[in-house]
């Protein structure tokens, strides 16, 4: 069969068994060419070797999103010469039968079904320890108790122990008796409640600001069920909680998408604040409180404070604030975005803030914001060619006037058409007003206002500072709980 033929036989069982199938094109030196159904959307699980995998004999994998597929490397030849690379993978989990019925293309050599069948778990069970092993940067010795019992829920999930010898055989692999096995069995049940709260962030009355999730005993989740979570909520972002070796503990950030970021600014107010209403980590009375927590950007100081009428009130300081001169004009950002350029104010250059991966723009009014759209598929396709998160789309004017900026945020390459209210930008934004003079002289604080033009509306006060050129700002937020659920994992 030609290679032609061969791609469309492939294309043909994706759209088959769809969505349980997935399909990638490799060119000769094993770079991605194209994908058909992804199963992921991050790179570790995107990337392949191919070159030094046996051609026409499956194997398996474990995804860092959960998955656990079985895969088949092809190679494409034209006459003796490979001019590419062909690679299938099935979801184990969902369709075990599959690999039958794609023999015609697989042709891979039968074996005995008891054999066959055993290998399977046995690899399985290999490929997760292995995973885990290789995710937390540790070797078996090095492996605590607590580690173990989240493994054997991990292996236990996946239906790993329905096999007559696997107790034994996981016993092996983890150095531990069988007893100590059935003993974390009968406990692991215990860990598969998560308690979910939504807070709307940035506002004191429900249905304003940017609604967050917050799951605050997140310590026995597994990464994948994390992203599970945070697709399932479906808001920009949900916050983890979970205990950790530096700080007070630590906070996780994971969008719809499945993407992890590095910090966000309303579901850390949603977590503080549910922390404060839940009396967590040695809050006790009315009172303030300080934390450090560990975050992807870094060690951050956090506040929460319960006054005499039980209002919550939360601060944190913005991660380290690099904002930086970037090659990118205002004609760029308009074209990519989708809006006319008079629009904007073309005085004020574009500027970057390289920590939260922010891009800044002024907009001559409030009308003119008003104005502003933001096409998701060629603004996401910008925003990966510059590496961007969000653009930051400022107006020196406002609704209240108290407040003295309106800002709208897109993020759409992390699943964000236009966010409610974005507490990220908001370290940088502190640099970018004082810079480029959009505040009186001496200024060290500002009010800035978002979501009114899509019924969310938000505020925030944000206290900065600059010492030998560096700047550092503070935000003090407040929030509102909207509900609780419970998810049966």
């Amino acid at each position: 069969m030609d290679i032609d033929h061969n791609i469309q036989l492939a294309h043909h069982l994706v759209d088959l068994f769809y969505p349980l199938v997935e399909l990638t094109l490799f060119d000769e030196e094993g770079l991605v060419k194209e994908i058909f159904n992804a199963f992921s959307n991050l790179k570790e699980d995107q990337i392949c070797d191919v070159k030094n995998f046996e051609p026409n004999r499956t194997f398996s994998e474990f995804l860092a999103v959960g998955r656990n597929v079985r895969c088949l490397i092809y190679p494409l030849c034209k006459g003796k010469e490979i001019v590419g690379y062909l690679r299938l993978r099935y979801d184990l989990t969902h369709f075990k039968n599959l690999q039958e019925q794609l023999s015609i293309l697989v042709r891979t050599e039968a074996v005995p079904s008891n054999q066959g069948t055993t290998d399977l778990w046995k690899e399985s069970i290999d490929q997760i320890i292995a995973h885990y092993h290789t995710e937390n940067k540790i070797n078996i010795q090095a492996t605590t108790a607590k580690q173990k019992r989240e493994l054997i829920s991990r292996l236990q999930n996946k239906g790993l122990f329905d096999f007559k010898e696997s107790s034994a055989y996981v016993a092996s692999k983890l150095q531990i008796s069988r007893a100590t096995v059935y003993n974390y069995l009968k406990t692991a049940a215990n860990f598969r409640k998560v308690h979910v709260h939504q807070v709307d962030a940035f506002t004191n009355e429900k249905f304003g600001g940017n609604p967050a999730g917050v799951v605050l005993d997140a310590e026995e989740l597994e990464e994948s069920t994390m992203r599970k979570i945070a697709r399932e909520l479906n808001l920009s972002e949900t916050a983890f909680v979970l205990s950790s070796d530096k700080g007070n503990f630590q906070m996780r950030y994971f969008t719809p998408t499945g993407h992890e970021i590095a910090f966000c600014g309303h579901s850390t107010v949603g977590a503080l604040y549910m922390i404060a209403k839940e009396r967590r980590f040695g809050i006790k009375k009315i009172g303030d409180y300080e934390f450090d927590v560990k975050t992807l950007c870094g060690l951050l100081k956090m506040e929460v404070g319960i006054d005499d009428r039980e209002e919550i009130h939360v601060a944190y300081e913005t991660p380290t604030i690099k904002l930086k001169k970037v090659k990118i004009t205002h004609e760029e950002v308009a074209k990519a975005a989708g809006f006319e350029l008079h629009l904007v104010d073309q005085s004020i250059p574009v500027m970057y803030e390289e920590t939260n991966k922010d891009l800044f723009i002024v907009i001559r009014s409030l009308e003119d914001l008003k104005k502003i759209e933001c096409d998701p598929k060629s603004f996401a396709q910008f925003s990966k060619q510059h590496d961007l998160v969000a653009l930051c789309a400022l107006s020196p004017e406002a609704f209240d006037q108290k407040n003295q900026f309106h800002m709208r945020c897109f993020a759409p390459l992390v699943g964000i058409p236009e966010d409610p209210f974005t507490g990220s930008v908001l370290g940088g934004l502190s640099a970018y007003v004082d810079t480029f003079g959009l505040l009186p002289k001496d200024s060290h604080s500002f009010r800035v206002e978002q979501g009114h033009f899509i019924e969310r509306p938000g505020v925030v006060k944000v206290e900065f500072s600059k010492k030998r050129g560096r700047y550092d700002a503070k935000v003090f937020a407040q929030a509102v709980h909207c509900f609780s659920t419970e998810i049966n994992l």
